[in-house]
C-alpha cells in the first residue's frame, strides 16, 4: 500500500494527537453510520498526514 492509496482508510500515527483525534472522529462516524462524516474525517487524516509526516 501506496501512502497515497485511497482504496483503503489511512493510518494514524503513533503517538500524534492529530492523527489520533481524526481517527477517533472517524471511529465515532462509523458507529453513527455517517458515511459523509467518516470520509471527511479520512480526508482530512490523509491531508495532516501530507503535511506532518511526509519525510
Amino acid at each position: 500500500m501506496t501512502p497515497d492509496d485511497i482504496t483503503r482508510p489511512p493510518c494514524p500515527v503513533p503517538g500524534c494527537a492529530a492523527c489520533t483525534e481524526l481517527a477517533e472522529r472517524r471511529e465515532v462516524a462509523q458507529a453513527e453510520c455517517d458515511r459523509s462524516a467518516e470520509t471527511d474525517a479520512n480526508v482530512l487524516l490523509r491531508q495532516h498526514l501530507r503535511k506532518e509526516h511526509r519525510a
